[in-house]
This record gives C-alpha cells, sequence and structure tokens, in this order.
C-alpha cells in the first residue's frame, strides 16, 4: 500500500525539533520516527548511526578535546639577531611535515626599532620535540610566555550528536522523496515540499561537518605565535624630577632637527627646476619686450584716435 504524503508531512515537520532536542540532550534514540516512514534498510542504517553517536560520545567524554594557543614574546638587543631568530625559526617550520605557517611579518625601518611576528600551528603530539618550538623556547631573548587552553569537548559530543540524527532525518526523507516520485500531479506540491525539506537537512548536514573539521584542527594541533622585538633601552637621566624637562629638550632639538631636514629636501627638490625656470623665464622676458611694444603702440593709436573723435564732435557741436 503507498504511503500517504499528506499524512506523513506533520510528522516530518516534527523531524527537525525533535532531530534538534535529541541532539542536546545527546540522546539520539529518541528522534527515530515510526517503521513506516521508511524501508526497512533506512531503519537498519539509522539505527546503526544511532547507535554509534553515544559510542562516539563516550569515546570524547575519554579523549578530552582541548583547544591550545601559546603566544612567546622575545626582545633583543639588536636588529641582526632579531632578524637570525625570525628567519631561523621560519625555516625551521617549512622543513617540519608538523609544522605549518599561518602568519609571517617581519619589518626593519630604516629609522625606529625592528619587529617580526610567526604564526604557526604544530601537531598536538609534536609540538613538544618540534624544531620552531624548540627554537623559541630555548632561546635566551624570551622574555614572556602565555599560554591558554580551551575545552571544546562538549561542543565536539554535541555537534556530533546532531549530526547523527540530521543524517537519520536526511534518510527518511530520501526515502519519502522516492516513493512520492508515484504521486499523481495533484500531490506534487507535497513532493516539492519533500524536496525542499531535504535541502535544508543537507545543508545543515555540510554546515555540521565543516564545524568537525574545523574543531578537529584546532584541537589536534597547538596555535604558536612569538613576537620578535628589539629592545629600546631606557637612559638613567629619563627617570627622576628632571625627566620631563629632559623628554622636552629631546623632543625639540628632534623637532628642529626633522624641520630643518624638511628645508633641505624643499630645496633639493626645487633646484632642478631652477636651472630650468631660469634660462626659461630669461627668454620668454626677451620675447616679452617687442610684443609689449606693439601693445603699447596699438593701446596709444587707439586713445589717439578717441581724443580727435571727441575733439570733432566739440566743433561741430
Amino acid at each position: 500500500m503507498p504511503v500517504q504524503p499528506r499524512r506523513l508531512l506533520p510528522l516530518l515537520l516534527c523531524l527537525p525539533l525533535a532531530a534538534g532536542l535529541g541532539g542536546c540532550d545527546q540522546a539520539p534514540h529518541t528522534t527515530a520516527p515510526p517503521a513506516r516512514l521508511a524501508s526497512p534498510s533506512a531503519d537498519i542504517a539509522g539505527e546503526a548511526l544511532v547507535r554509534a553517536a553515544p559510542e562516539a560520545s563516550a569515546k570524547r567524554d575519554a579523549e578530552p578535546r582541548i583547544e591550545e594557543r601559546r603566544d612567546y614574546r622575545l626582545q633583543f638587543e639588536a636588529a641582526e639577531p632579531l632578524l637570525t631568530a625570525y628567519r631561523e625559526t621560519h625555516e625551521a617550520c617549512l622543513a617540519s611535515p608538523d609544522c605549518q605557517v599561518q602568519q609571517g611579518r617581519l619589518q626593519t625601518p630604516r629609522h625606529g626599532l625592528a619587529s617580526a611576528y610567526l604564526a604557526m600551528r604544530v601537531a598536538r603530539d609534536r609540538v613538544a620535540e618540534a624544531e620552531p618550538v624548540r627554537l623559541v623556547t630555548e632561546s635566551p631573548a624570551l622574555s614572556g610566555v602565555e599560554i591558554i587552553r580551551n575545552d571544546r569537548t562538549q561542543q565536539m559530543i554535541d555537534t556530533e550528536a546532531r549530526l547523527a540524527q540530521q543524517i537519520v532525518l536526511r534518510e527518511r526523507l530520501q526515502e519519502l522523496a522516492r516513493e512520492g516520485r508515484g504521486f499523481s500531479e495533484r500531490r506534487i506540491q507535497d513532493l516539492l515540499q519533500v524536496e525542499r525539506e531535504l535541502a535544508r537537512v543537507q545543508g545543515e548536514i555540510e554546515s555540521m561537518q565543516g564545524q568537525q573539521r574545523h574543531l578537529a584542527r584546532v584541537t589536534d594541533t597547538v596555535a604558536i605565535a612569538a613576537s620578535f622585538q628589539k629592545q629600546r633601552w631606557v637612559e638613567p637621566h629619563q627617570h627622576g624630577v628632571l625627566a620631563p624637562l629632559w623628554r622636552a629638550l629631546d623632543r625639540s632639538a628632534a623637532l628642529f632637527f626633522e624641520s630643518v631636514g624638511q628645508v633641505i629636501l624643499v630645496v633639493v627638490f626645487l633646484t632642478p627646476w631652477l636651472v630650468l625656470g631660469l634660462p626659461v623665464l630669461w627668454l620668454l622676458s626677451r620675447l616679452w619686450r617687442p610684443v609689449r611694444r606693439g601693445l603699447g603702440r596699438m593701446g596709444a593709436g587707439r586713445r589717439a584716435r578717441r581724443r580727435r573723435a571727441r575733439r570733432r564732435r566739440v566743433e561741430e557741436g
């Protein structure tokens, strides 16, 4: 006897809600639909997945999933040791199969302090003997360490439980969609609704699988961040009662010489234009003189004609 889709739609719409509640309680077997909704093979596969979820959760409980991040700060007296340490650590990570460089930055300004930053990910089971970590931890320039750990075990368990429920729901929907192929044309709306629900469940499954991959990545590796800084030495006169005065004199001298440097730059910038511009100005002045004389004669002639015209009008009047 064929399955009536209109009778199954209310049960079908309740499946996502029951699946979400079952994932939160870690009890996937509570959301199994009636046996008449799917074939026996689908029931067997769904029950296997539901039984596998508690076993996976038990394994996760026995093996906590910890996300770990380590931040190292290194200070150097000069730029050369800083560059050497950064390059050695970077090359050691590239040469190691258990290390991956996520971000690298090196700054060596002409004026100022050199600095570098290196972000890596090292396999958790190899972090104790990884060469990049050893170079950082054994460096004499190491000045500070910060270790942060976050427990992701419960998040992994919840994601696995919800994923198992969604896979079971997808199997039920696929079975219902296969049975709906034989529906009459007046039942096409019900079939479209099943197809939309199946697409939504498939999207949620892919999203949860992506979350699983991300959690596995951040818990199977350790994030290592190393900051390389050139140390600025503090002079003795920078402390005490006269410290503000010394700082003001230092800044005033720096500002004065910076202004002198800007003036020199402006003079050097304008010198080529002056060398090229002076002959051009002299040539233009030589050419302007006859033009100015001609314009003066034309203006004098116009003024003379105007005076003669005025005299003529006066004599005639």
